[in-house]
């Protein structure tokens, strides 16, 4: 048995209403669902045999727990991603290497200006990452790549180290304007490390999405 189009529209269309609310957890559905159709149909009756698959998978009711089991599953991955990249720049000699060099000139800045200057200057190194993610996910949102999961959770990571940066400004208040520097003398490197894994979780976010897109049009 081999699906049209339109018979593959049908089942992503069923998917959606059932609750799969990702159209790139659809897809991989969709996949399954056709590959058992097409490979156990005994019938040349589609209704038949799509409903014959949906209960062999289990996918004849509601799939707000398929949904909710899918996003699950596509944060672990991200997440581990995101904790491999973060790891992996510091496997890098050349990394290392400047990570140090950067600490220290830093570190030999904040003991040539006044406190104020030098917290206006790490604050400054704080909102320019921010300034490029919200031009990178605006040229992003223009593309209209529709609701995915592995965008959502991309962008996430990609955002990270932005949404975790009041933690530790909790805390910078009850130190010694001496330790207020040093705090920003540690901080930011580390900061920008964990942006840059956000950033590389992201691009493979955005590159299974695209291959996703272009396998679509095929």
């Amino acid at each position: 048995m081999e699906l049209t189009k339109e018979q593959i529209q049908q089942i992503d269309n069923r998917l959606k209403k059932r609750g799969i609310k990702y159209w790139d957890l659809r897809i991989e559905m969709v996949d399954h669902i056709v590959s058992d159709m097409e490979t156990n149909a005994t019938t040349n009756d589609f209704k038949v045999e799509l409903e014959k698959t949906l209960r062999k998978l289990n996918w004849n009711g509601s799939l707000r727990g398929i949904n909710t089991e899918g996003w699950q599953n596509t944060n672990r991955k991200y997440r581990k991603e995101y904790h491999s990249a973060f790891i992996r720049f510091f496997t890098s000699f050349t990394n290392v290497f400047f990570y140090v060099l950067i600490s220290i000139l830093y570190y030999f800045i904040s003991k040539q200006i006044s406190y104020n200057i030098f917290k206006k200057l790490s604050l400054l190194l704080f909102v320019i990452p921010i300034i490029i993610y919200f031009f990178i996910t605006i040229k992003q949102l223009l593309k209209k790549y529709g609701r995915s999961v592995n965008l959502d959770y991309g962008i996430f990571y990609f955002s990270f180290a932005f949404l975790m940066i009041n933690l530790p400004f909790q805390f910078i208040k009850e130190f010694s304007l001496e330790n207020r520097k040093i705090f920003y003398v540690i901080f930011i490197p580390i900061f920008y490390v964990a942006t840059y894994a956000g950033y590389k979780t992201y691009k493979k976010a955005i590159e299974r999405v695209e291959k996703m897109k272009v396998e679509l049009t095929l």
